[in-house]
């Protein structure tokens, strides 16, 4: 049953659906095809309760055809501050289609009272023509007559600027923003119950700037975009999921002028820390109370329990700070993933061990024909000990000789629009190798046992053991301390009784190896 009905043709209207026909198992639920009496361009979730359950979507378009898997964030963040007449709510995300006819989603588990909520925002309104730079396309302009706040605006005060995503699919058109917009609005409004939509502003991937909340671009307008700082920030959200692509230098450009714009109006310095105080709330990092020290410039995540605003944006937000402190601008850079893998981590002295991985890009492309560094860390310092080159497919296989125990780890230095990547660190151990001639096996008693060997890396000093059989078990009999010189020792011992025995020379763990044998030799007495 529609949640608000159709008005005159054209004209936005919301409706949703109390899904039917899920099948679930311990681990997840899956809907069927679920086909909606009418279009929609937005949809998205809400449930009661605390739950937050992992969530993809899919859509059916016009033409017949699904859209790929798209993941949603499911948790309170983007909601109002505690205490304020504003519902709070747990919901999804909610995500910008373009045009469908039917949805498809999963959860990770079950929740209860679910409902999907549609918005059909009628017939897209044509985009202002405007100079992308400042400007900003107003309220009146992208159709906000559709989407009236429920209250007057409150004020608070602006010392920092969150940085959101809207987890919208990336493929939409210039045209569609102004609609993409209302439909972010009236979700917010008709299905979180908020006054107005949650953001002070938004940006395209086209670098055009749209007004949000309503109240006043030059005012501290309280908005419901990062619980527990509302009254203390103003929020802006790129256009699109940045957790596969990082912001377009489109994006970029205009996010910092407005950036620049609001932290100036507000009488806030463009750079540098600011300590806020949290109103608290489920959503937040901190509680009521908590100071919070953060760059004028943050993350949504920053301050909430989010991903927002997705792994590249996030990893943009350097050079973001920088284009809002300096006015220059600086090349758009995206996150890139290296992986380590050694073919054995517990290794003699003397082997090779072979060392392979992987890069990949931005949306998990491989990166081919890149410069790769090996390096080692044996005493408190990484050091580059090879260096290789990935394949057409961003892999890369190499080889360590070690001479010691060590930590490795894969570098890249990063180029231009690539940022460095550091791979997770390996332990390698390595063992010494300790080498008996071959002696005698049988001996009478009283003879002297003569030993003799090499060990590699040099050690000092080692450890004769020696183990006898009594009543069919071998226990040790004695021990005695073998100096070693450039890399040989010998040494003797003399059996006490007729019996079976075992003996071996060992190197103990130190700053360099770990725990080295020659292995045991069976000797028997007559």
């Amino acid at each position: 049953m529609p949640a608000v009905a159709a008005g005159k043709s054209g004209d936005p209207f919301d409706f949703e659906l109390a899904p039917r026909g899920a099948t679930a198992s311990a681990a997840k639920v899956r809907s069927s095809k679920l086909h909606t009496a009418h279009r929609f361009n937005l949809v998205g979730m809400r449930w009661r309760g605390t739950a937050e359950p992992g969530i993809a979507l899919r859509v059916r378009r016009p033409d017949g055809g699904w859209s790929r898997w798209q993941d949603l964030e499911a948790h309170a963040d983007h909601n109002p501050d505690p205490h304020r007449n504003e519902r709070m709510t747990a919901a999804s995300d909610p995500l910008w289609v373009g045009a469908a006819d039917a949805v498809q989603y999963r959860l990770s588990r079950s929740v209860p009272g679910l409902r999907l909520h549609f918005v059909n925002v009628g017939h897209p309104r044509a985009r202002v023509a405007q100079d992308p730079q400042p400007g900003m396309v107003t309220r009146a302009e992208w159709g906000a007559s559709q989407c009236p706040p429920r209250e007057a605006p409150s004020y608070g005060t602006v010392k920092a600027v969150h940085v959101h995503h809207t987890v919208s699919l990336n493929d939409y058109a210039p045209e569609e923003t102004p609609a993409i917009v209302l439909a972010i609005c009236r979700y917010h409004r008709n299905s979180n119950g908020w006054n107005d939509i949650g953001y002070n502003a938004l940006v395209d991937k086209y670098g055009v700037l749209y007004e949000g909340r309503a109240g006043g671009l030059d005012k501290a307008v309280i908005g419901a975009q990062a619980q527990g700082f509302n009254a203390e920030t103003a929020g802006i959200a790129s256009i699109g999921d940045h957790t596969s692509f990082g912001a377009t230098p489109e994006t970029m450009n205009a996010m910092a002028s407005y950036l620049r714009w609001k932290l100036q109006v507000h009488g806030q310095p463009l750079a540098g820390p600011v300590t806020l105080t949290s109103a608290g709330g489920p959503a937040s990092r901190y509680a009521a109370g908590a100071k919070v020290t953060v760059e004028r410039v943050l993350g949504h995540r920053d301050t909430g329990s989010t991903a927002c605003p997705g792994v590249l944006l996030y990893g943009q937000l350097a050079d973001l700070r920088t284009l809002v402190s300096t006015g220059v601008a600086t090349v758009p850079s995206y996150a890139t993933q290296l992986s380590a893998t050694l073919a054995d981590f517990d290794v003699d002295f003397g082997a090779t061990v072979p060392v392979s991985g992987s890069l990949f890009g931005p949306a998990g492309a491989p990166l081919p024909s890149e410069l790769v560094e090996v390096q080692v860390n044996s005493e408190g310092s990484w050091t580059t000990a090879k260096r290789t080159t990935t394949t057409a497919d961003g892999a890369f296989l190499t080889e360590l000789k070690p001479r010691k125990r060590m930590y490795v780890r894969l570098r890249y230095p990063g180029r231009a629009e690539l940022r460095r990547a550091t791979s997770s660190r390996l332990l390698l151990r390595l063992h010494p190798v300790v080498k008996l001639r071959r002696g005698a096996t049988s001996i009478g008693r009283g003879e002297a046992v003569s030993v003799r060997g090499t060990v590699a890396p040099r050690k000092g000093a080692l450890r004769l053991v020696l183990l006898q059989r009594i009543d069919g078990r071998f226990r040790k009999v004695g021990a005695k301390t073998v100096r070693a010189r450039r890399g040989s020792f010998a040494t003797s011992f003399v059996p006490a009784f007729r019996a079976v025995y075992r003996y071996s020379v060992v190197v103990t763990s130190d700053d360099d190896t770990d725990r080295g044998s020659s292995g045991w030799t069976t000797l028997r007495v007559r």
